[in-house]
């Protein structure tokens, strides 16, 4: 088959995978594109890989952006044409609100990147069965009558000891007003499509305050610090906001 001068042809094995990743990501480096999608088995030659990304984004598939003052790599989104091709291919996407300004935009992708590091340290360690993202959880929640009672960061499926453990994933880098957390523990009361909740928070001061919003909420949730994930993962010690006890988390999973 002949192509157009300047058109680009997208392969299922290879392009595709890429294309998937970054939307679903929202914002990701281009070391983290490459290792999850090592991980994943999609690719293995960095090289190799470094020209496919590079085609997209001269073709204006994705979005190559100004790297933020805290990473020294270029970072990449998809493009709204990339945004067509997906959605054409059955790819569930519903874009995300416009940041309100470019401090706003800076969060959105410093969360976005550091929730790409959680995840890498679950695929990393082989325990990931399956990880769904919040660009598929709004798909669901905003377009079927069943979803679920928020748009969570990641709907996380866990290898446990020969079974598997499933929770929703919140990774809270910056704090929300008293008034949110009195929001959203109203809408976990609601939460009937998944029992378990796992906030990730920076520090253990942070922990302690949002413990008190969630000590009456039928939905179980846990609150932990990010790091200690990064560190021991599924013995990472989480705090059950109705005892005020600490456990490890692979204990608190069905």
């Amino acid at each position: 088959m002949r192509y157009l001068k300047g058109s680009i042809a997208l392969g299922q094995e290879h392009d595709y995978p890429i294309l998937r990743q970054v939307i679903r990501s929202h914002f990701v480096t281009h070391a983290q594109l490459f290792e999850i999608m090592k991980l994943g088995g999609y690719e293995r030659d960095r090289r190799v890989f470094d020209w496919r990304l590079r085609r997209l984004v001269t073709h204006g598939v994705v979005l190559k952006l100004q790297t933020p003052a805290q990473r020294a790599e270029p970072i990449y989104s998809i493009s709204p044409t990339g945004s067509l091709l997906l959605q054409s291919s059955g790819e569930c996407f519903v874009p995300l609100p416009s940041p309100r300004g470019p401090r706003d935009r800076e969060l959105k992708v410093l969360h976005a990147v550091e929730l790409n590091d959680l995840r890498l340290t679950l695929l990393r360690a082989g325990l990931e069965i399956l990880w769904v993202a919040e660009s598929e959880i709004r798909s669901r929640n905003e377009l079927t009558p069943s979803g679920y009672a928020k748009d969570y960061d990641a709907l996380v499926t866990v290898s446990l000891a020969g079974r598997s453990a499933r929770f929703a994933l919140e990774y809270e880098r910056t704090l929300k007003s008293n008034q949110k957390y009195r929001d959203i523990a109203k809408l976990l009361e609601d939460e009937r499509a998944v029992e378990r909740v796992l906030y990730l928070l920076p520090n253990y001061d942070l922990v302690s305050f949002l413990a008190g919003f969630f000590e009456r909420v039928r939905c179980l949730v846990f609150l932990g610090v990010a790091q200690a994930w990064h560190e021991k993962l599924l013995d990472m010690p989480v705090l059950d906001p109705r005892s005020r006890r600490y456990s490890p988390l692979r204990e608190v999973l069905p």
